[in-house]
């Protein structure tokens, strides 16, 4: 009797909630996610009226969840609710908070919306205005790692090389992207689009510059261990960083975090296009220019990705070199280093047990001897065998 008493009062207080949601559609509505799926027809950046605040309501936690257990214990749930119970989790302490009117009236409302709203050219715009607003948000991005970290520590009397070795090109990408793409896509999607709706021409001519990123990606490894190692070690760095950190452009985010922003920008553009191709019609005057473009562009990340397995054998070989003292000539692109590890001889004389150790490459093994010096030079060559006909 209690939970029937009780659950009439937190529906009101549900109802006054709701309705400030929807005034207030700001986000401040922490979202939980409800298992309802979304309208099916939802392209990454395109708004509808009352969409966000729709959204907000639907998977939001409103109310207090100790006042609303009784609700859903003391009276019978509606099909609505329990088909929308049946989704989500059992946790008691997250219940949803939209009222049945809402389902029943906003999800059709969306529906509709989509069917009427969602034309073709309109989804192909909503991609090329996602493409604006990210490279906007990008270009600031490069401009805090050059404009803000490189100008700051240079002032501090950070080295160049110190500089050099974390940021690498990153000046060159800022200029690429400040004065040259992101200009052309600006008029582009904002001037010219109703009358010449595409991208594939702009990307088509600027994507082999792309290729820039090859250098930033393969030295991205080594700058992460450069900036690790500068924030324990110095202290005029480690307060520039720290100091940049706390401002608002930063947005709570690390150095480290904003310098992986150059290497996921490339599969981002990888994905825009072929949301874009799959989008766009087959007689488009845009399709010929677009699929070269995504050509182009899938070049330059395999470019980056082939830069960085490179750079990741080499740096392998050049250990190798160094543990054997510098004496073997292995230090070669076309060699790759396959395993190593220790074996034991046994001795031709008395049987005993000798450590060894074994370097496999695609062409040669290396049998060597351990040596008992910590510094420098950790193993001799004994002997140089080629692999061709050897079996294990």
């Amino acid at each position: 009797c209690t939970a029937v008493t009780v659950s009439k009062e937190p529906s009101g207080e549900l109802g006054n909630k709701d309705s400030s949601a929807e005034l207030n559609s700001n986000g401040k509505i922490p979202n939980r996610d409800s298992g309802i799926d979304s309208p099916s027809c939802s392209v990454a950046g395109e708004t509808f009226p009352s969409e966000d605040s729709a959204e907000q309501k639907k998977p939001s936690v409103s109310g207090n969840p100790g006042e609303m257990e009784p609700d859903r214990k003391g009276t019978k749930a509606s099909p609505a609710e329990q088909k929308r119970d049946s989704t989500q989790d059992e946790d008691s302490d997250i219940d949803e908070g939209s009222s049945e009117e809402q389902e029943t009236a906003e999800v059709p409302k969306l529906e509709y919306l989509d069917v009427n709203k969602c034309t073709e050219p309109q989804k192909l715009f909503n991609i090329a205005n996602e493409l604006l607003h990210t490279e906007e948000a990008y270009v600031k991005r490069l401009h805090l790692l050059d404009q803000v970290f490189c100008t700051k520590l240079s002032e501090a009397g950070i080295s160049s090389e110190v500089i050099t070795g974390i940021f690498s090109n990153i000046s060159s990408i800022y200029c690429f992207h400040g004065q040259f793409l992101l200009p052309e896509l600006k008029t582009r999607i904002t001037q010219e689009w109703n009358v010449n709706p595409r991208l594939g021409d702009i990307l088509q001519k600027l994507a082999p510059f792309l290729k820039m990123y090859g250098e930033y990606v393969k030295n991205f490894d080594r700058a992460m261990d450069l900036v690790n190692t500068c924030m324990q070690r110095s202290s005029p760095f480690k307060d520039v960083v720290q100091n940049i950190q706390k401002q608002e452009v930063c947005g709570n985010l690390t150095l480290q975090h904003h310098m992986l922003e150059p290497v996921q920008r490339i599969p981002r553009y990888e994905l825009l296009l072929k949301d874009y191709l799959k989008k766009l019609p087959e007689e488009s005057p845009d399709r010929k220019d677009a699929e070269k473009s995504l050509e182009l562009i899938s070049t330059a990340a395999n470019h980056s990705n082939a830069a960085i397995r490179k750079m990741e054998k080499m740096h392998k070989l050049l250990e190798v070199y160094e543990r054997l003292g510098g004496e073997e000539d292995i230090v070669n692109p076309a060699n790759e280093l396959i395993k190593e590890g220790h074996i034991q001889k046994l001795s031709a004389k008395n049987g005993t047990a000798q450590d060894r150790y074994l370097f496999l490459f695609n062409s040669m093994v290396l049998y060597c001897v351990p040596k008992l010096r910590l510094i420098g030079q950790k193993f001799s060559v004994r002997e140089k065998m080629d692999i061709a006909g050897l079996q294990v």
